[in-house]
Formats: structure tokens, sequence, C-alpha cells
């Protein structure tokens, strides 16, 4: 019996955030595309940076299924 952690067709996904400033931000759970977002605003954007909540980073983070490793 497998568990869903190690299923071979379980689907996996990747975040994906394109910023206006042209940046593509990624991540492999919401916790990180949060965070590399965040981190982004602070250095880039920082006049901006306390005007967004985890929640508008994840309503404009695109959740893409991940190539898988093993090929077609």
């Amino acid at each position: 019996m497998t568990t869903s952690g190690d299923a071979p067709d379980e689907i996996k996904f990747h975040y994906v955030l394109q910023c206006p400033c042209g940046a593509a931000l990624t991540g492999l759970t919401e916790d990180e595309i949060v965070e590399v977002s965040f981190a982004h605003l602070r250095e880039k954007h920082p006049d901006l940076a306390d005007d967004y909540e985890r929640e508008h980073i994840l309503f404009m983070a695109q959740r893409l299924v991940r190539p898988r490793a093993d090929g077609p």
C-alpha cells in the first residue's frame, strides 16, 4: 500500500508570481512563495511592503503543476 506522499502518480505543484517590475518569483509551497515575495517586496519595493498580506500574495500567485522528474 502506498501513502499519498510516495504515490507515483501524485501531482505536485509549485507557485509562480510575476511582479509588475518583471521579476518572476517562485516557491515550492505556499509558505515559500509568500516568504520569497515578501523578501522581494522589502528589497525592491520597500514603500509597498507593508501594503500586502499573505492572502494578497497567494491570490496573485499561480499554482502550476510541476514537471515530472522522470520525464513523460
